[in-house]
């Protein structure tokens, strides 16, 4: 907390004051028809957090949860019967029978921008419209509690023009970003010589003199601003802050995750499904393996999968997984052939592969399969439009629902998407 005990009065009094005078920017005239009509109402409410695991740059399916003969590792049993899995992700397979597996995702889009935008919304090529939310950015207006102000959406790891926006929702469902898991909060604490008391004193006068301005200057900008900064003053002074703090974990569960970018990051996830934050995404990248694909795949993994194994387990042995949907996907495949440098796989988006479960969903499936070689859908092919239909209906909003853009026009969530059969 930045304010004295003795101010806790008068400061809950200004922040009251504060949260009215923000306020004044909903008011009609000061929204988009979108921000004012968007409304999200949920038939399904099992999810309190969304986990999404992007594996950013095109996962080789052949050679991770899509195992083939021909990959370039072996395979190890995995916990869901008869299904074998890439020795990289040695520690995961045993915890797969927690979530769903589906080889039978495809798309038609295989460069990384427009497959990644496709893979975060669920609609293909949509360059006239550049404000489209990503599905993070609907969840987490649809699952949005009110009152002060926490971030909703949270992103940690790569991050494009895609991750992470509110699009034509408003800034409030952009993503607060994470870069690194064991600093995640900067700029949250005034500077030394600024006192509690002197920011108190600061802030009641920024007060003062806005609502002299806003009498006589009619601006949504101004009102913009006036919402973010007291969002900001909720949130340094939330006692929710705790959350992003790993060093509240034991030293045993810190070293079970792995105590590396990518481990601290999981168990960060973790923490904050705890929290029950809205949507959480934490991008993986590393896998477009045009080159030392075996190499390249190793060392990923050799951080992932043991951080993928300790979330699961711990989702799983705590109960949270019941409330937690996790999915763990990829903007495509990789082709099941060689590059004609002899090793590296090329961008193949007509086969890849999803985990997907908890939340309430049925769990131990393998839905979809792939010929031998892991080129063709032989089995219940999956759109990724069909994917994020999915997603959304876990979550109880209606995927053949429509949002109005930022031009008042009808803005389908998932245009044509089929729910993966059996899941919701």
């Amino acid at each position: 907390m930045f304010f004295n005990e003795q101010d806790s009065l008068s400061r809950a009094s200004f922040l009251k004051k504060l949260a009215v005078a923000a306020s004044a920017s909903l008011v009609p005239g000061f929204l988009t028809a979108s921000e004012k009509e968007n409304n999200l109402s949920r038939t399904r409410k099992n999810v309190k957090s969304v986990i999404f695991l992007n594996m950013a740059g095109g996962m080789s399916h052949v050679d991770t949860f899509d195992w083939k003969k021909s990959s370039q590792f072996r395979g190890v049993r995995s916990s869901l019967k008869g299904l074998q899995i890439g020795e990289a992700f040695s520690r995961t397979a045993k915890e797969l029978h927690r979530l769903n597996l589906v080889r039978s995702v495809h798309s038609n889009i295989g460069d990384h921008d427009g497959a990644s935008a496709y893979l975060h919304t669920g609609h293909g090529r949509n360059n006239g419209f550049p404000d489209i939310p990503s599905f993070g950015g609907v969840i987490a207006k649809a699952l949005d509690k009110g009152g002060a102000y926490f971030p909703g959406h949270i992103t940690m790891g790569n991050k494009n023009r895609i991750i992470g926006k509110g699009g034509f929702l408003g800034n409030a469902y952009d993503s607060f970003h994470i870069n690194n898991a064991l600093q995640p909060l900067t700029n949250m604490k005034p500077p030394r010589n600024i006192s509690d008391a002197r920011l108190y004193r600061r802030e009641k006068l920024l007060q003062k003199i806005d609502m002299s301005f806003s009498e006589s200057i009619y601006s949504p900008e101004i009102k913009t601003w006036d919402k973010m900064h007291a969002s900001a003053l909720d949130f340094m002074n939330s006692e929710r802050l705790q959350v992003f703090d790993l060093a509240q974990e034991s030293k045993k569960n810190r070293e079970r995750y792995g105590e590396n970018r990518t481990g601290n990051a999981m168990l960060l996830v973790k923490r904050l499904a705890e929290a029950e934050i809205p949507f959480i995404e934490l991008s993986i990248g590393g896998w477009d393996t045009h080159n030392n694909n075996k190499q390249k795949i190793s060392e990923i993994a050799s951080t992932l999968d043991p951080a993928l194994a300790a979330l699961l387990g711990e989702l799983g042995s705590s109960g949270l997984l019941s409330q937690t949907l996790v999915v763990l996907s990829t903007e495509f495949g990789r082709t099941p052939h060689m590059a004609s440098n002899g090793d590296g796989r090329d961008h193949f988006p007509r086969a890849f592969t999803t985990l997907i479960g908890g939340g309430g969903l049925p769990a131990g499936a393998v839905i979809g399969s792939t010929d031998e070689k892991g080129e063709k859908i032989t089995a219940d092919p999956v759109s990724v439009t069909d994917q994020v239909a999915t997603i959304y209906a876990a979550c109880g909003i209606d995927p053949q629902g429509n949002l109005k853009n930022s031009f008042g026009r009808p803005y389908p969530l998932a245009p044509g998407g089929k729910i993966i059969k059996g899941m919701v």
